[in-house]
């Protein structure tokens, strides 16, 4: 009976705590996506703050101060139990990337018996992609305060390190010259500045030179204290192809990256395109406009550390004012298509030429509040089976999209977390060998043996290979 009652009292408590915390809905006084409304950077932080307050599920920390001065923040979210013991689980994912040499059969054996899936999402790195910077309020707030099976499970299994700007000063930016031009004959226009104060639209190439501040704070985390196995960086892309762009992305592969990591890629990728499937949603494609070859973006850098590294590219909007798009004859699809692979600000993919991606640009300059042309990419096939046929398209709308395929990816790695330490328990209670699940899963994640601890990298830290050493090694 004492028993019962303890456990009552603990419910109510947790209750209490997640009623404390307030809905970004009841916080902001509109519902995130609202047509024409934003928030402003420096509220999501104060949410963000108010959310850590509340919660034992949420921890806040300011990394330092961005370009500009603006705080830049990562918050680490887990389950309370797992955010207490957050050093001894960090330990473990550092030494499954051979951080103070390599793990001996025990460390191996409990990293996979007691570490979690360490998921680090990146938002918002191109300011006027803002999207992400609004949808992370309310993924923030559903991991902080449901207690459904899929929250719990995800919670259990996964640490999420979450940015939930790369580029606040930008975010800053774009918010501020979108309220001024509201409602004037300028709404939505393009920005008279830099997306970033420095390097504008680059800040996304800046992984292997380290010139700013915010990419340094980001790669602190990733290859100094964290070493997170799943990086995840979310964006947008032009306005009238597909919707959503997930990984896979399209060949040549680089001969420098290791298979498993594509192999991954694919099978993270493909349980985001399927939960917005199942969630019918259209315009998913992949194996289409970003290379899997080329190594200047970030989240692409995290290959070369044996990290998963995925991108989503999610339709845009006109910054918070919605787009519309005549609607396409689905039965003239195999006479008209042209397959979609324009990439960030193609309206109509390269095959059109180049003479239509102008055109199509300077309409949207001249003529903006004019209904796009319909998709030309109409044809259902294996890497894009439920077309875009054009339509109203809103920032809410890209929320919705990025929450799908965010929580998508929490529940494979969470799933996967699961077998690996299932995996890796049942060989050991059976036999002094780790089982061939667990052999392959170690390979994976801890391929590389040499230290990164030095940063940014100096001559005497960078291996030397022969020009063909994927070939021999």
């Amino acid at each position: 009976m004492r028993t019962r009652r303890l456990i009552s009292a603990l419910f109510l408590i947790a209750l209490s705590a997640n009623a404390a915390v307030q809905s970004p809905e009841q916080y902001f006084g509109f519902r995130i996506g609202s047509d024409k409304k934003l928030v402003r950077w420096d509220k999501i932080v104060e949410y963000m703050q108010a959310v850590a307050n509340g919660t034992d599920r949420v921890k806040f920390r300011n990394l330092g101060p961005t370009t500009n001065g603006n705080p830049f923040i990562l918050l680490e979210i887990s389950s309370a139990e797992n955010l207490r013991n957050l050093d001894k689980l960090k330990n473990l994912e550092r030494k499954l990337y051979f951080q103070d040499g390599a793990p001996t059969d025990a460390e191996r054996d409990e990293i996979f018996r007691s570490g979690k899936a360490v998921v680090f999402i990146t938002n918002n790195i191109h300011s006027t992609e803002i999207g992400a910077s609004q949808m992370v309020l309310e993924l923030v707030h559903n991991l902080a305060t449901s207690d459904s099976p899929t929250v719990k499970k995800v919670l259990d299994n996964v640490i999420l390190l979450l940015v939930p700007s790369l580029n606040p000063d930008g975010q800053i930016i774009v918010t501020d010259w979108y309220n001024k031009t509201l409602g004037t004959p300028s709404e939505a226009s393009p920005l008279p500045f830099l997306y970033h104060h420095y390097t504008g639209h680059d800040n996304n190439r800046d992984m292997y030179l380290f010139s700013q501040k915010e990419s340094q704070m980001a790669a602190q985390v990733l290859w100094h204290e964290w070493f997170p196995s799943i990086w995840l960086d979310e964006h947008q892309q032009g306005t009238s192809g597909p919707r959503i762009f997930t990984m896979p992305a399209t060949d040549p592969i680089n001969p420098n990256v290791d298979p498993l990591i594509y192999r991954l890629n694919g099978v993270f990728g493909q349980s985001q395109a399927a939960a917005l499937e199942a969630e019918g949603k259209t315009g998913i494609i992949f194996n289409s406009t970003y290379t899997n070859f080329w190594q200047g973006a970030m989240a692409w850098a995290g290959w070369w550390h044996n990290q998963v590294g995925l991108l989503t590219e999610v339709a845009s909007a006109r910054i918070a004012t919605p787009t519309m798009q005549q609607k396409a004859d689905p039965s003239r699809a195999a006479s008209t298509s042209t397959p979609a692979s324009g990439g960030r600000g193609a309206a109509t993919g390269p095959a059109a030429g180049a003479t239509d991606f102008e055109s199509e640009r300077r309409r949207a300059f001249e003529r903006p509040d004019d209904p796009l042309p319909a998709p030309r990419d109409i044809t259902p096939r294996t890497e894009y089976p439920r077309p875009w046929l054009g339509g109203r398209w809103t920032l809410r709308d890209i929320v919705d999209y990025e929450l799908i395929a965010t929580n998508a990816l929490l529940e494979t790695a969470a799933d996967g977390r699961e077998t690996a330490r299932t995996c890796s328990t049942r060989s050991t209670a059976s036999t002094a060998t780790p089982s061939r699940r667990a052999r392959r899963a170690k390979s994976a994640r801890t391929r590389t043996r040499r230290s990164r601890s030095s940063f940014p990298p100096t001559p005497s830290t960078i291996p030397t290979k022969p020009s063909n050493w994927w070939i021999s090694s």
